[in-house]
């Protein structure tokens, strides 16, 4: 397999566990649960995803 095919491969499975598990975080305040401290606002959720890309950024700058 070619270096770009590979590299295009692990950055959809990258992509794709990272979308994952943001759906999770955002999908599990939907349970009405007591025990929960604080709701997220939509600008948590946008800061969230900020933060995953920008620890992927640095992720990709290591490999390199």
């Amino acid at each position: 397999m070619k270096n770009r095919n590979k590299s295009i491969f692990i950055g959809m499975i990258a992509g794709a566990v990272i979308g994952a598990a943001f759906a999770w975080v955002v999908n599990d305040g939907d349970e009405s649960d007591e025990s929960r401290v604080a709701q997220l606002k939509p600008t948590d959720y946008f800061a969230l995803g900020m933060s995953l890309l920008t620890l992927a950024r640095q992720f990709s700058d290591m490999l390199r």
